[in-house]
This record gives C-alpha cells, sequence and structure tokens, in this order.
C-alpha cells in the first residue's frame, strides 16, 4: 500500500481505552495510550506527534488541553466542540431509562445500536439488550432521536444518549460522548463492538453493521469482594454456565473496585438475569456454592 496504516492515540489508558487496542489491532490499526499526567503539554504534544488522530475517554479528559492541542492543528476527535452543544435539560420522574449507542464518520454515516436497559439490581449494575418491553415504535424514535444529536453536535465516533421514558415520551437525561461501559454488551452480541466502531468512524473507515448477533444479552460489571482471586470462580462458573463470556480488565484487585464484566446471550432474559447475577455474586463472594 502508498498509504500506511494509521496511528491512533487515545487519552487516557483506562479500561474502555484498552479494550479498543485488540479490534483496532484486527484491522491493522496501531494504537497508542497516553496515561500520563495531561496538565504535561510537552509530553502530550510528544505524543500527539506519533499519531494520525487523536481520541480520548471523556471522563478524564482535560478539556482545554484538547483546545491546545486542536488550535496546534491536532486532529481530535471528537472534538471539543461537541461538549459545547451538549445543553439538554434533565428529567425528573420517569417510568425506566434507557440509553442509546450511536456512531458517526466525518463524512457524516451515522450507525446506531439497539437501545439498552441499564438497572441496579443488588448492587451491580446490569445492563439487558434489547431493553426489555418497549415497543417497536419506542425503540426506533429512541434511535432516530440518538442519531439526530449526533448530527447535532457534530459528534465523531462513538457516543451514547441516555433517556428516561415518561409515559412513552423521550426525555434526555445526559449525553456522554466516546467510548462507554453501558455498551460492554456489544463486545458479544453486535456484529461490530462500539469498540471497532469508534476506531472506523475516528479513521474514517465505512462504519461497520451494528446488528445484534443474539436475541438478548445481559452484561454485569463485576465487582472484587474479600475474596479477590478473580480467576478461581472460573471453574464453577464455566462449568455451570459454559455460554458466559468474561473480560478481565488485568489491573490490580481491591475490595469494591470494578475488575471486568461478564455477558451472557439468549432469548429468555430472566434466566440471562438469573445467571448473570449468579455469577457477579460468585465473583464478590457474596455466594460459594
Amino acid at each position: 500500500m502508498s498509504k500506511p496504516f494509521p496511528t491512533v492515540g487515545i487519552i487516557g489508558a483506562g479500561n474502555l481505552s484498552r479494550m479498543a487496542v485488540a479490534p483496532a489491532n484486527e484491522l491493522g490499526i496501531r494504537v497508542l495510550l497516553f496515561g500520563a499526567e495531561q496538565k504535561d503539554l510537552p509530553s502530550m504534544r510528544d505524543f500527539a506527534a506519533q499519531c494520525d488522530v487523536i481520541s480520548y475517554e471523556s471522563k478524564s479528559v482535560s478539556l482545554s488541553s484538547i483546545k491546545t492541542l486542536e488550535a496546534e492543528g491536532v486532529v481530535v476527535r471528537p472534538s471539543s466542540s461537541v461538549f459545547e452543544n451538549l445543553n439538554f435539560d434533565d428529567g425528573k420522574d420517569f417510568d425506566f431509562e434507557i440509553s442509546v449507542m450511536v456512531a458517526r464518520s466525518p463524512h457524516g454515516q451515522t450507525t446506531s445500536w439497539a437501545p439498552t436497559q441499564v438497572i441496579e439490581r443488588n448492587a451491580h449494575v446490569i445492563t439487558i439488550t434489547p431493553a426489555p418491553g418497549i415497543s417497536a415504535d419506542l425503540s426506533e424514535r429512541a434511535q432516530r432521536l440518538a442519531l439526530e444529536i449526533a448530527a447535532h453536535v457534530g459528534v465523531v465516533g462513538v457516543m451514547t444518549v441516555e433517556i428516561f421514558v415518561i409515559e412513552q415520551q423521550l426525555i434526555i437525561k445526559q449525553i456522554l460522548v466516546g467510548l462507554n461501559a453501558s455498551g460492554n454488551w456489544s463486545i458479544d452480541a453486535s456484529v461490530t463492538s462500539q469498540f471497532e466502531q469508534h476506531i472506523r468512524a475516528i479513521v474514517d473507515l465505512p462504519l461497520g453493521d451494528p446488528s445484534m448477533t443474539a436475541p438478548f444479552v445481559v452484561t454485569g460489571n463485576i465487582i472484587a469482594g474479600e475474596k479477590l482471586d478473580m480467576y478461581r470462580p472460573y471453574l464453577h462458573l464455566m462449568a455451570r454456565t459454559p455460554g458466559l463470556k468474561f473480560h478481565q480488565y488485568n489491573h490490580e484487585v481491591s475490595v469494591g473496585q470494578q475488575v471486568g464484566h461478564v455477558s451472557l446471550a439468549g432469548e429468555d432474559t430472566e434466566h440471562l438475569i438469573d445467571e448473570i447475577e449468579h455469577a457477579l455474586d460468585y465473583f464478590s463472594g457474596t455466594i460459594d456454592e
């Protein structure tokens, strides 16, 4: 090829950034992670000089640093201007909450995934995709709303729109730019995960198919309890539920820390939820049977 594969730099070296490395590698795209202090602009400039495009973890990014890089000619996606357009009112009383993940490329191609419901059960955060109990019309309206917002703010990359549903009306709660934990399910149950799609979008490749590969998928965050051995639970959990998919984040384990996530795809949402809850409780040491 006359032009080499691009190099992507991600500011922030957290779990979400590291999960983008493998799908990028499969595309032949090199990913570099910047985990240093963002106030160290000389180091950030040196980092950016090695990359064709810069992205970031929105929770840890310094907006002023991003603006500085942009002013110096660095290509940053999503751009700092996206944050200036995120002005929406929150709802209060609601029936339930869903999140809709979308992706947009520099030239305006967009895709959306099925809406996800995020719930808290027994101190665990669990996502169910597609969100159970919502009509096809509501799902379509929610995805259309998220796509319209993506176009309005001019986002490039992945974005998640959290939505309150109030008597079948959609009220925007908040907008999260970049990769988001509520989309972790897409690794195991989408033709194109949020991580691959984000890489495709920011380097301006055609976007992939966001369709689901299973009727439903339930995903839960693994929180470490008193028993810090995250390997031993595999013996029981893999034998009990062979379909479970495990994702360990491979950092030092301490009590109360999120150390990974686990997913299970299938047709019966209640069964999927039961198995995921069992796995999370077993990892944390709440149950040992």
